[in-house]
């Protein structure tokens, strides 16, 4: 009863939490500089936990629906694997090209798979839950893939991208975990049946709190990085604040207008595909490219958070209207 109080105060109150660790990376960037230092070595493991606990309340087998709803799903990879990259790149292109090291980390944070809280958003709009699960797993799946490659092509005029080191980085963060996921959900299922249910209330809060572990330890990591120079902190913030409104705005209208998707496909849809896993795209661009990377990923997170928050609210009108 005490893992299912917790889980589900963490889904009711994620966005707050989220934020809060953002506030408190900040404050412990700005007042303990030296000392949150020490938090590096850890920052790969915590991205591989979370990985793992995420993948282990995914049920691979559901991936069987793929074939009942194949307009939404492909809309849903073309939007999380084209749409966003390609509106990273022109956002870098525009605004951090005196970074390279900014460039290469906000186009890679396009490249990523949809934030693991895709469903839950989804769930409070009562909206595709099936379909926001089938799409968090192919992202993740694909994800192995598209990271590197997609990472290669967008950011390679910025810095020489080593593919061989980015899918290192891969196969510790995302493959290995996942694959451990699978094995363990499939061990539980085989053993306990309908009862292991039970034993996967769990998993979520571990994701849950490692994400916003990451997200604390980033921030304070990297709030030094940030330069004293207003017009090169307005280039880290107008990117985010540009990109999360036209992602979930484009997405919204391409799933309502172009492909007339019913309003619970499109929930699942935007919040598939307008939000990224940024926990694991921090972990990726400081292990692959170093700190520099990480820091416009990780002031990207106050952005992703609020601007989900916002729309859930607009959504919430739009969908009693269509009620």
């Amino acid at each position: 009863m005490t893992t299912e109080r917790i889980a589900t105060f963490i889904q009711k109150n994620y966005s707050y939490l989220v934020f809060s660790m953002v506030v408190l990376g900040i404050m412990a960037g700005i007042v303990v500089p030296e000392p949150v230092q020490a938090l590096k070595p850890y920052l790969l493991p915590l991205v591989s936990i979370m990985v793992w606990a995420m993948c282990v309340t995914i049920r691979f087998e559901e991936l069987v629906l793929v074939t009942r709803k194949v307009k939404q799903i492909v809309c849903g990879l073309l939007l999380n694997f084209a749409f966003l990259p390609i509106l990273c790149f022109l956002l870098a292109l525009a605004f951090l090209s005196h970074e390279p090291m900014w460039a290469v980390g906000f186009i890679l944070m396009g490249t990523v798979p949809c934030a693991g809280m895709n469903v839950v958003w989804t769930g409070l709009l009562k909206g595709d839950v099936p379909l926001a699960l089938i799409l968090a797993a192919l992202t993740m799946i694909l994800g192995i893939a598209t990271i590197p490659s997609l990472t290669a092509i967008l950011a390679g005029a910025y810095v020489a991208v080593s593919i061989l080191e980015m899918v290192r980085v891969i196969a510790i963060a995302l493959a290995i975990p996942l694959a451990l996921g699978i094995v363990l959900r499939h061990a539980l299922d085989l053993k306990l049946g309908k009862e292991s249910i039970k034993h996967l209330q769990i998993f979520p809060p571990i994701s849950a709190v490692t994400a916003m572990l990451l997200m604390f330890s980033m921030l304070a990591i990297n709030v030094a990085l940030v330069p004293p120079n207003p017009s090169l902190i307005l280039s880290l913030i107008i990117p985010p604040a540009i990109l999360f409104p036209a992602a979930f705005g484009g997405t919204y209208l391409i799933c309502t207008k172009i492909l007339h998707c019913h309003i619970k496909e499109t929930n699942a849809i935007v919040y598939s595909s307008g939000m990224k896993h940024l926990p694991l795209a921090m972990g990726v661009a400081f292990a692959s490219f170093g700190q520099m990377a990480a820091l416009p990923i990780a002031v990207s997170a106050a952005f992703q958070t609020v601007n989900a928050s916002i729309f859930y609210r607009i959504f919430q009108k739009i969908t009693r209207k269509e009620a």
